[in-house]
């Protein structure tokens, strides 16, 4: 059994606020709408639109949410208060100024509005997405694995990113919640066979857990080629050491330049077990800390 005291090393804050960055990648959004080369031409627009329609609460909605995505809190903020101001039971300001607010590092204001916006639209979609990455910020992985759970079931086409997102929600609630990672991780690779991402997630969590039966099945699907990377390569070398091949990875890792280099994914720290006398036990740490690392850094 993987002990909390390995997944607490380092400060929880910090982990917490990386996997909230991190689920921004996750976020099934068109990159044109993060084109800021026309943001600007937009708000212009809109800002035309209003000097003879001041009042207008749809201009007003439009113009906050381009400011929200150009980053321009405060301005966003003064549209929504108008908004607010000439049509208060608006039904979806609630909805914009929440998400604002959590990518302005507000958590708690955003997750307060989204609550009162999804008391009526229970089963938005990528309103759900924007409160979990504020419960992510809050510290509340649970909250968003249960609020990505629900964007997956009313989903007609869930991506893989949904699935991916949702089992690390459960990687940062801690090792009591791993076995419903795996869970997600299985759910997305039924309907998405030899994913990558998904597959190395999956791989990750069978490794951290000792689980080699279920990381020999998850490795052995991928073709020869994806296999001869060096993350993969890390991965079978680790597995190969809980099956009992400890001294044989110590020399493999001495001898592999590759496993030294960043796509390697060891750190120094299980670098430095692993090419001394590592056990299985040392073994299953540094697949842990690779999991852990995905908290922080786009998977691998």
């Amino acid at each position: 059994m993987v002990s909390r005291q390995l997944f607490t090393a380092s400060d929880p804050r910090w982990l917490f606020a990386r996997l909230a960055g991190l689920f921004l990648l996750f976020l099934t959004v068109c990159p044109a709408l993060h084109a800021h080369s026309d943001l600007s031409l937009q708000i212009d627009e809109l800002s035309r639109q209003l000097e003879s329609e001041p009042d207008n609460p749809e201009l007003l909605l439009r113009r906050g949410d381009l400011q929200r995505r150009h980053e321009n809190w405060d301005l966003a903020r003064a549209d929504f208060t108008k908004v607010r101001e000439v049509q208060p039971e608006n039904p979806t300001v609630d909805w914009f100024e929440g998400r604002m607010e959590v990518e302005a590092g507000r958590p708690l204001e955003g997750v307060e509005l989204l609550d009162r916006f999804l008391l009526t639209q229970p089963h938005q979609a990528i309103a759900l997405q924007n409160r979990a990455q504020g419960y992510l910020q809050l510290e509340l992985p649970l909250l968003a694995a249960r609020d990505l759970q629900t964007v997956i079931r009313v989903s007609d086409n869930p991506a893989p990113a949904l699935y991916s997102a949702s089992a690390l929600a459960f990687v940062a609630a801690g090792p009591d919640y791993f076995p419903d990672a795996m869970i997600v991780s299985n759910q997305g690779l039924s309907i998405f066979p030899g994913e990558i991402v998904l597959t190395g997630i999956a791989t990750d969590l069978s490794l951290a857990q000792a689980d080699t039966d279920t990381a020999s099945q998850l490795i052995g699907q991928l073709p020869d080629s994806i296999q001869n990377l060096p993350q993969w390569q890390t991965r079978i070398l680790l597995l190969d050491c809980q099956s009992g091949g400890a001294p044989d990875v110590s020399s493999a890792l001495k001898a592999s330049p590759a496993s030294r280099s960043s796509s390697g994914l060891l750190s120094e720290e299980s670098l430095t077990r692993l090419t001394g006398e590592p056990s299985a036990e040392d073994c299953q740490a540094a697949a842990l800390a690779i999991l852990t690392g995905r908290l922080n850094v786009t998977p691998h």
